[in-house]
């Protein structure tokens, strides 16, 4: 700009100095001259002011429109970033000033392509994240959001950027944790909030800080940890669970071998009854541990054994022959509609008849003498259905949606009669998802239930 302004002042200077020697010498003929030389020289006067003047302006507008074209290259490259050379002046001297500005707007190409590579990276890790995400400045207005928090609080980044925490989400505790942070503070809370849906969060808010130690915002982060708490629950009511239906049998075994130990062995018919108890509750015992096992083992691993291809009818055939006695014991009479083929299926044999046996074992257990158990198989272009239908005293209504939860039973009384572990319903739920299918039930109380497990081929 320097070298500019000499270079027009120069002109300038050269041209007024031009012109004053022009009169000058004008003058000077003018004191030796007639009219008619004085007429000439105010006309030749006149042109020269005249294309002095032209000269003036048209350097002036030329100077404008260049420095307008200059100017307007450096906002475009400051706002939009996109520019490829700035434009070149008409004037010489510009020259040198579109040369150093050329040279800047390389400079804030480069920083503003490294800058939207980095917002380009920042977005990309806040929306793939999976807690959410609040910035908000120092006036505690929001700068950022990402997706994960918008879901949460039910809102959108639209509407939360440039508002408050408080006009977005009525949670004092979120909104007394920013504004601690923002004097400073670290706060970590786990809180529970009910709108837009009940859930269990933790909220970590944390300063940020320039390098002069100021606080200029605060970061939000905002985890859902609803599930989590679901599984402590699940987690504390299973150990309880497990507590209790153990204690039953081991308490029941404790007080049969007391009642041997104090002289019941002597006498052969109680010492044969209270050793039946005994290898009752011994069985019932090692059924809940091992029903306990097989859940454990789905739960934890996913797998409960080799996965491979076999037949689904052959399958049916032997737990169909396996429950013989136990239906005759009940009086109930069981039927499978043998389609006459066999069914291809792949995936864990063993946890796929596991799962049948605990239907067809309920579905004779919870009859009544002379009833009937239906089984049949349906298979459809890319899965199996298969159905186990009785006649017997049904599911009531309340009850329908609990039946597959662990340790859950209708009938307790009669449950603890059949020898039912509580986890037979649990196993076929989890076997079916393990396979990818589902398992559902229909039952109408006093007339029978029906309960479809759907397995893909």
């Amino acid at each position: 700009m320097r070298k500019l302004r000499s270079s027009l002042f120069l002109r300038y200077s050269l041209s007024v100095a031009l012109v004053a020697l022009v009169i000058a010498v004008m003058l000077a003929v003018e004191l030796r001259s007639d009219m008619s030389e004085t007429v000439a020289f105010l006309v030749a006067l006149v042109a020269l002011l005249v294309l002095l003047g032209a000269v003036t302006v048209w350097t002036q507008r030329t100077l404008t429109a260049d420095l307008e074209e200059l100017s307007g290259a450096m906002q475009r490259l400051i706002l939009e970033g996109e520019l490829d050379r700035m434009p070149q002046p008409r004037l010489a001297e510009l020259n040198n000033l579109a040369q150093e500005m050329d040279a800047v707007a390389s400079r804030v190409r480069e920083d503003y392509r490294q800058l939207t590579r980095e917002r380009d990276r920042l977005r990309a890790v806040l929306d793939n994240i999976s807690a959410g995400v609040i910035v908000v400045n120092r006036k505690l207005k929001i700068d950022m959001i990402n997706p994960v928090a918008e879901e949460l609080l039910g809102t959108t980044g639209e509407y939360a950027l440039g508002r408050t925490f408080t006009e977005i989400h009525h949670s004092p505790v979120i909104d007394r944790a920013i504004e601690k942070s923002r004097r400073g503070a670290v706060v970590n809370k786990e809180i529970q909030i009910t709108l837009p849906r009940r859930r269990w969060l933790r909220v970590l808010a944390s300063p940020v800080k320039s390098k002069k130690g100021r606080t200029t915002g605060v970061i939000c982060v905002i985890e859902d940890i609803t599930s989590r708490r679901k599984l402590e629950r699940v987690r504390r009511d299973f150990v309880a669970n497990v507590s209790h239906e153990l204690r039953t049998p081991v308490a029941n075994m404790r007080a049969v071998v007391e009642a041997l130990l104090a002289g019941a062995s002597e006498e052969p018919e109680a010492a044969a009854r209270f050793v039946a108890d005994l290898d009752r509750e011994s069985k019932r015992l090692v059924d809940i541990i091992e029903d306990l096992l097989v859940l454990s083992r789905l739960e934890t691993s996913g797998a409960a054994g080799e996965a491979g291809p076999f037949s689904l009818v052959e399958v049916v055939r032997e737990v169909m022959r396996e429950k013989e006695d136990l239906a005759r014991r009940y009086e109930v009479e069981a039927a499978f509609a043998d389609p006459g083929t066999e069914v291809p299926l792949r995936g864990d044999r063993n946890l796929v008849k596991t799962a049948f046996a605990n239907l067809l074992d309920n579905a004779v257990k919870y009859n009544r003498p002379g009833g009937r158990v239906d089984v049949s198989l349906e298979q459809g272009e890319d899965s199996v259905t298969l159905r186990v239908s009785d006649n017997g005293v049904g599911i009531p209504a309340a009850d329908r949606e609990k039946i597959f939860e662990r340790f859950y039973r209708v009938d307790k009384a009669r449950s603890r009669d059949t020898g039912g572990t509580g986890l037979g319903l649990s196993i076929v739920k989890h076997a079916a998802e393990f396979h990818g299918g589902t398992v559902s039930v229909a039952s109408t109380e006093g007339r029978g239930s029906t309960f479809t497990l759907t397995l893909p081929e």
